[in-house]
């Protein structure tokens, strides 16, 4: 590898380059712009991922997926990624995106990961914002810490909350 003096290699190329810090437990799509818009094209092309700017009326677009869910449009505008059970929103993940976005400014990063309320779409593999909504949406999310705490508690070895509080001598902890 050619020793380049520090600071002339951006983040990015020094991650291509095998030098970068961003963890690789990170999905690709967190990093890999290319991948992601044509992962985020197919959840726009096979899921009607959308509206392209939750900002406008959009009222034609609640319709189609009200036809598509068939509920009421007011129903279907309730349905957004940020509600999606498919939609991560983990500490661990938003890290992630930000490392994707900083091209070495992190807090810029992080600025556009909340202005987007971005997490990411654990059905199409993309960065994906709170918003908006796809046809694969799925009641119960998003995904959060919170939510990994309680399934640490669910998978956790005591058969029922008695035994969890209870010490050897029968007193509570």
């Amino acid at each position: 590898m050619v020793d380049m003096p520090n600071g002339l290699l951006s983040p990015r190329m020094k991650e291509l380059m095998g030098e970068g810090e961003m963890d690789r437990s990170c999905p690709v799509a967190t990093r890999d712009t290319t991948l992601n818009l044509k992962n985020r094209g197919k959840a726009i092309k096979v899921a009607m991922y959308g509206p392209m700017n939750p900002e406008e009326d959009n009222t034609d677009y609640w319709r189609k997926m009200a036809a598509k869910w068939d509920v009421p449009a007011e129903e279907a505008e309730t349905m957004r990624c940020g509600n999606c059970a498919a939609f991560n929103q983990t500490a661990k993940m938003l890290k992630c995106i930000e490392e994707g976005l900083s091209d070495g400014d992190e807090k810029a990063a992080a600025a556009t990961v909340k202005a987007g309320n971005l997490g990411f779409c654990e059905i199409f593999d993309f960065k994906c914002a709170a918003d908006r909504t796809c046809s694969a949406w799925i009641v119960g999310g998003p995904i959060t810490d919170d939510e990994e705490e309680e399934e640490d508690y669910e998978d956790s070895e005591y058969e029922d909350e008695d035994e969890m509080y209870s010490s050897e001598d029968g007193e509570m902890d």
